[in-house]
């Protein structure tokens, strides 16, 4: 992807954020727990509890997946990345909701559970320091995804767990997008912030060729659904060799 391109996709990211308003920001909240139970407790709580954790892309509110878990109170640390800056809930539209005050006071509360750090996932610099990371509704949005991929398997301890959510599309809905939508829609967030597109099936083999072993995929739907339905956001487990 060309500098040009990654600039304009995190314009475009950074305009999303900042036009945020209530029924986004619910829709958000509501979808991070749906994700989550796609996986049963104990599966959750062995990626969590007593564990060092590493979410690259949570959003520069930083509201992260973890937070959403009942297992969040067992983690030992928690640091949250993404490329944009640290936005306050006051920079964004939901100021105007003063009404939802107390809905918005316990999202920031969630916003400031663990460390914000800004850094793209592509220029991670941990080295065999987590025991878990997880990237949610992030590598369609990035510059190289197999790279934050590698670069999650070198911040993983040996054994460590990664777990992807990301929005996948039918082959006919892919084939769209590719070809119609991206020039029907040009400069449009829909396109700017969406600078690749995925199967199921390739984010399967993207995560072997990172240097991981996948355990388990869930959520991806029916055959007639993956070929010209619309999309999904599966989740997949996987372990570092």
């Amino acid at each position: 992807m060309t500098l040009d391109r990654w600039t304009a996709a995190q314009t475009a990211e950074l305009s999303y954020w900042r036009e945020l308003d209530l029924r986004e920001i619910l829709r958000i909240c509501a979808e991070k727990p749906e994700f989550l139970s796609l996986f049963d407790d104990a599966t959750q709580r062995d990626l969590l509890y007593g564990k060092d954790v590493l979410e690259v892309g949570c959003g520069p509110l930083g509201v992260s997946v973890v937070s959403f878990s009942r297992h969040k109170t067992g983690v030992r640390r928690l640091v949250k990345v993404d490329p944009l800056p640290r936005l306050p809930m006051r920079e964004t539209r939901l100021v105007v909701d003063t009404w939802a005050a107390p809905f918005l006071t316990w999202v920031e509360g969630l916003a400031a559970e663990g460390e914000y750090v800004q850094t793209p996932g592509e220029d991670l610099g941990f080295e065999a320091c987590f025991d878990t990371v997880v990237t949610y509704n992030v590598l369609d949005h990035v510059r190289e995804p197999l790279t934050i991929l590698r670069n999650a398997a070198r911040a993983l301890r040996p054994g460590g767990k990664l777990l992807v959510g990301v929005d996948c599309l039918s082959l006919v809905g892919r084939w769209r997008f590719e070809l119609l939508t991206r020039q029907i829609h040009k400069g449009s967030i829909l396109v700017e912030a969406h600078p690749h597109t995925f199967l199921p099936s390739t984010v399967g083999r993207m995560i072997e060729s990172a240097g991981f072993r996948l355990n388990a995929i869930a959520g991806v739907p029916g055959l007639l659904r993956r070929l010209a339905g619309r999309h999904s956001r599966p989740a997949f487990l996987a372990t570092r060799l």
